[in-house]
């Protein structure tokens, strides 16, 4: 016994992993000086390493080490597992994480059918091995069927002046925008809530259709959350990836209300009408309908979590620049609000307020208040007029970024070569040295009076609005033409079927009301004409050139010119009545920004320029017309037709 006491230090080397005792333990052992103690504290520590050498045994018994070098190694793995879970005092990894999913559910009223889900998943995730194959899928699932947030909303605000202060300070102008938005939210306080809506705002780049969103998230209270979903082509994208795929995940949907850890947050989905189209992934648009529908969001089902959410509480709003891509049943459910872009005085009053002090601020301008430099009020004119017309501001604020920091290294450069630093004044003269040539120049390139068949129309695009020349000339000799026409100036289909129409048109309008007169009336059966769009290099379509393309083709075979200070726009039909248009605001600005004091606008849109402010409409003139003959008075007061 004594030599079995004595060797105790080479059985513990020898099985030193398997035994669980520290240097302290063993060396009580040797320093205790009655020999019946020291027996007794030797064999409770050998009892225990009898035990565990016992289950070593099984475990050898258990495993063949002649397999090939994987499976053994995946054997030991199992081994080490084990010997962890008998060897050790190590707490049991799968129980904390059990605990950690349940603590979640802490505070939250769970649905009863979500529950049990979450119990069977719970008891499933317990019996599996730690090295199995979905053992991370589970944990992954249960991570975030406990996070939603069940039952748990943020108290709302539906204070009006509160409201329309936030909208205040963080959007100059949108007067209609705001007021719809304030008559939405006082809806709302009547009804204590203001589900069952989805709006979408619409209008071109940069004019803060998403920061509209965050203000409408701080005037109600709510939580904010934006979801992108531009160039989308999975329905997986918002309905979530399911459990069978490698690294599956929920959707965006499910994701946002994770993060903002509330029932009843502003989910902004930004860029709907650039979802990618159909394809074997599916339709992102259909998709949406289950979402932003408030009769089908109450159950919605992620594809990953498998279980009904409730999305009712949430609101939606939606941000696009065309209803042109849009799903048809998706436009049905929400309520369209148009944001406009800036005008000329609102761009004005951002860049003095809000962009230019900013600039100054950030640039470090403000420390260097000793240094004398001067930005023109004529020069803000020059870069509005010349560099960014586009209808947001998101241009404008690059550009006068771009001048501070010129000025800033301006200021530092002579500071370090020790040169005296003297006024820095950026005017008219200078701003190219800061921002480079205007990207924009006039697009009256004719005189007063240009030749026939010369017309100025007025076009919508990304830049807001633009004057549009119509070119139409003969292509042919007197009676060697057919009447054929050749349009060039890249069009869309919609633009090329309104040519034909205004040529039919035009044709008969003639015929009518000049028959006295064989050269007028045969002019286009006997002339093959081309008709071009300049600026080739831009892609133009849309139903509103009809009328001005008809004027250029009478121009022409009237052999009499339409003067420069006309402009006009609208569809014509072939009976030559003149149809509505849109971005009438866009077209009028533009307009005006080109020195065209004569505008023609259908009859339909009469109402809408009468909205428009006073400010824009100052020093122009209306001509408001249903049919064609109203717009040939206009163009041509001096002649008079048969009728």
């Amino acid at each position: 016994m004594l030599l079995t006491c004595l060797s105790l230090p080479q059985y513990i080397n020898t099985y030193k992993f398997l035994i669980n005792i520290s240097r302290h333990q063993v060396q009580e052992v040797f320093q205790e000086s009655d020999l019946s103690e020291r027996l007794d504290k030797m064999n409770d520590l050998f009892a225990d390493f009898v035990n565990k050498l016992e289950i070593w045994n099984k475990l050898e018994e258990q495993y063949d080490f002649r397999a090939d070098q994987a499976k053994t190694q995946k054997k030991l793995e199992e081994i080490y597992e084990s010997l962890k879970k008998h060897f050790t005092n190590e707490k049991d990894e799968k129980q904390e994480q059990v605990k950690e999913f349940l603590k979640n559910l802490e505070g939250k009223v769970v649905p009863e059918h979500i529950m049990k889900v979450i119990n069977e998943e719970i008891q499933r995730f317990l019996t599996m091995e730690k090295h199995h194959s979905e053992v991370q899928v589970s944990r992954t699932y249960l991570d975030y069927l406990t996070k939603m947030p069940y039952g748990l909303s943020a108290p709302e605000n539906f204070d009006i002046k509160l409201a329309k202060e936030t909208l205040d300070n963080s959007h100059y102008g949108m007067d209609d925008v705001k007021k719809r938005i304030l008559e939405f939210i006082a809806v709302g306080k009547l009804r204590n809530t203001v589900q069952g809506k989805i709006l979408c705002f619409v209008g071109p780049p940069g004019v803060g259709k998403t920061s509209i969103g965050e203000s409408i998230a701080t005037s109600l209270g709510r939580k904010f959350h934006r979801i992108a979903l531009g160039g989308d082509r999975d329905t997986s994208t918002l309905k979530g990836f399911r459990r069978t795929y490698v690294g599956a995940v929920p959707g965006k949907i499910v994701r946002a209300l994770k993060s903002v850890e509330v029932e009843n947050p502003v989910l902004l989905i930004d860029e709907v009408d650039k979802i990618g189209q159909r394809s074997v992934h599916g339709d992102p648009g259909s998709a949406l309908l289950e979402i932003l529908d408030p009769e089908q969001n109450s159950a919605f089902t992620d594809d990953f979590l498998d279980v009904p959410i409730d999305l009712s509480k949430v609101l939606f709003l939606c941000t696009a620049n065309s209803l042109d891509t849009l799903h048809p049943a998706l436009l049905d459910r929400m309520e369209i609000i148009h944001v406009a872009g800036y005008t000329h005085s609102e761009k004005r009053h951002i860049l003095n307020n809000y962009l230019l002090p900013t600039a100054i601020k950030n640039t470090g301008l403000l420390n260097a208040s000793e240094t004398p430099y001067t930005i023109t009020e004529k020069v803000k004119d020059y870069i509005i007029q010349n560099y960014c017309r586009e209808p947001g501001v998101r241009s404008l604020k690059k550009l006068v970024n771009k001048v501070a920091e010129k000025i800033a290294f301006e200021i530092v450069d002579k500071q370090e070569s020790g040169e005296k630093v003297e006024n820095i004044t950026v005017d008219v003269d200078t701003i190219e040295k800061y921002i480079g040539h205007p990207i924009f120049k006039s697009n009256k390139f004719y005189g007063l009076l240009p030749p026939p068949g010369v017309v100025i129309g007025l076009a919508y695009n990304d830049y807001g609005g633009s004057i549009l020349y119509i070119e139409s000339t003969q292509s042919s000799h007197f009676n060697e033409g057919r009447g054929e026409v050749k349009v060039t100036g890249q069009l869309g289909d919609v633009m090329k079927e309104s040519t034909m129409i205004a040529q039919t048109f035009a044709k008969n309008f003639l015929n009518k009301h000049f028959s006295n007169d064989e050269n007028v009336t045969r002019y286009l059966e006997t002339h093959n004409l081309h008709i071009h769009f300049p600026e080739g290099a831009v892609k133009k379509d849309g139903p509103s050139a009809g009328i001005t393309i008809t004027s250029a083709m009478i121009s022409l075979a009237l052999g009499k010119s339409v003067p420069q200070d006309i402009a006009m726009t609208g569809e014509i039909s072939l009976n030559g009545k003149v149809l509505a248009i849109g971005g009438v605001k866009e077209k009028t600005m533009a307009a005006a920004r080109e020195g065209v004091s004569k505008l023609i606008f259908p009859k339909a849109n009469e109402r809408d320029v009468n909205d428009l402010p006073a400010y824009i409409k100052e020093g122009l003139q209306f001509y408001f017309v249903e049919d064609y003959q109203d717009v040939f008075k206009v163009l041509f007061p001096e002649v008079k037709i048969q009728q």
